[in-house]
């Protein structure tokens, strides 16, 4: 009895040092506060059906979060490295293992006191094989480790997670700006053809010339090869979403609407800078993985200090297998091991200059996390203010541009006006609308561009804000 609480004393005593460096987050390389602040709910506190209020929409990010193959190689990575930290774990404990064996030989007179005969033996019994009492904190760190490597795996998948779901939301908005242009295109493809129909029919008349045709018919051909990229750009857009949700496109509900008619949750406020360091996946990732390297140097620290196994066994030995479990069959072993390194060619050294080394890299990766997460936000943010003094100053373009086509069309038939005039105010106002169409769908994008750089997008339903169309 006395071994046996020995025995547990010195598991107990097991990783009561640590050698691992003290944990300390670096400075943020930011400033404090950002330049072009937003006023509204934190964008924390929002999950992404109040972000994209669209119900074809949410059901697309259903379908994804769901059936995307991307997202499942995280979640499965997440399995393996909770596996290996369980692994890690278990080295941590004695690992007892219940044996039973019999042995049979026979050996010749002059071997076996000069007799011939058979010698059996029997047994059965508990042993603890090679187990490393942790004085040092090699395998607690190695634990912690694991752990923390899990944990980043854990952050990935939330990054893959907000990246899913901002993805299917800007190809959506692209979907469908991409089908508005060529709503917008086929109208200006009509419109053109009917002024080459008028031009012909001139020209036949002998009003107007081989170059108002030539004309004409150039504008109708630039349409015509708008169209068909249009077209394309809409095929890969529909199977861009058919890859993210993992469904063929044909079983996609893909409404058709302009895009100023789909509407968008604000963002919200942004917060401090240093409210990143909670809400984004990626710096809490790049924080784990910090941590990981920290351990790792207080487990190549304690190989530089002796390591102490246990061997142990209980149990029962006896020639005849009805004796085995009698109380005078006991056996019973215990073999401690001392190893205490003396000369490895540096080995042990380098091994721990590669840990710090690994550390020192971790910490510039966590640093450039943050001041990427810094600069997403910051640029999101400037083009949000930006973009609505564009579209309005484009809708008044667009609207001088259509009078103006107008008044010049009116003019050409009069006479008064070239054909060259009135292609020009066609090509002006087909740009002008395009140009409009563009920055309506790059306003939306960074509308998405900035609740994902917030880090959000991770939860489903939050408290409703109002939606802007």
């Amino acid at each position: 009895m006395r071994r046996l609480i020995m025995i547990l004393a010195l598991i107990l005593m097991g990783g009561c040092a640590n050698l691992a460096p003290q944990r300390e987050r670096p400075a943020m390389p930011v400033p404090e506060s950002w330049q072009e602040p937003l006023d509204g709910q934190n964008a924390s506190d929002l999950g992404w059906k109040d972000a994209f209020p669209d119900p074809a929409l949410q059901e697309l990010i259903k379908t994804a979060l769901s059936e995307n193959r991307s997202l499942r190689q995280a979640i499965l990575n997440i399995d393996k490295a909770r596996a290996q930290a369980g692994i890690s774990r278990a080295d941590r404990f004695p690992a007892i293992d219940a044996q039973g064996q019999n042995s049979n030989q026979r050996l010749p007179a002059d071997l076996n006191g000069g007799q011939a005969g058979i010698n059996r033996a029997w047994n059965a019994g508990l042993g603890v094989s090679a187990f490393e009492l942790d004085f040092f904190g090699r395998l607690q760190n190695l634990e912690t480790k694991a752990l923390e490597e899990y944990l980043a795996t854990e952050e990935a998948r939330r990054a893959v997670h907000i990246a899913l779901v901002s993805q299917v939301a800007r190809t959506y908005l692209a979907l469908a700006s991409d089908r508005e242009a060529l709503t917008l295109t086929r109208e200006t493809r009509a419109s053109r053809e009917a002024t080459l129909e008028l031009t012909q029919a001139r020209v036949k008349n002998g009003v107007g010339t081989d170059l108002d045709r030539y004309q004409a018919e150039d504008a109708v051909a630039v349409t015509q090869a708008e169209e068909a990229r249009l077209i394309a750009q809409i095929a890969m857009d529909e199977n861009a979403l058919s890859v993210l949700t993992g469904r063929p496109v044909r079983d996609l509900n893909l409404p058709a609407q302009a895009i100023n008619d789909i509407p968008l949750g604000g963002p919200g406020s942004p917060g401090l800078p240093s409210e990143l360091l909670q809400r984004r996946p990626d710096i809490l990732e790049a924080e784990h993985r910090l941590w990981a390297a920290g351990a790792q140097i207080g487990a190549a620290r304690a190989m530089f200090f002796p390591r102490i196994s246990l061997t142990s066994s209980a149990g029962f030995a006896s020639l005849e297998l009805t004796d085995l479990f009698n109380a005078a069959a006991r056996t019973w072993t215990f073999a401690p091991s001392v190893s205490l390194p003396i000369f490895d060619a540096g080995r042990n050294k380098a091994n721990l200059q590669i840990a710090e080394a690994e550390q020192k890299i971790r910490i510039a990766a966590y640093e450039e996390a943050i001041q990427n997460a810094f600069r997403e936000v910051a640029d999101a943010l400037a083009k949000t203010q930006g973009y609505e003094g564009q579209v309005q100053a484009l809708i008044r373009r667009v609207s001088s541009s259509s009078q103006s086509r107008i008044l010049v069309d009116q003019r050409y038939l009069a006479g008064l006006e070239s054909a060259f005039a009135l292609h020009d105010a066609e090509r002006t106002l087909f740009s002008a609308r395009l140009i409009l169409l563009n920055i309506r769908l790059a306003q939306r994008l960074t509308a998405v561009e900035l609740f994902t750089a917030l880090g959000g997008g991770w939860q489903e339903n939050a408290p409703r804000v109002a939606s802007i169309q």
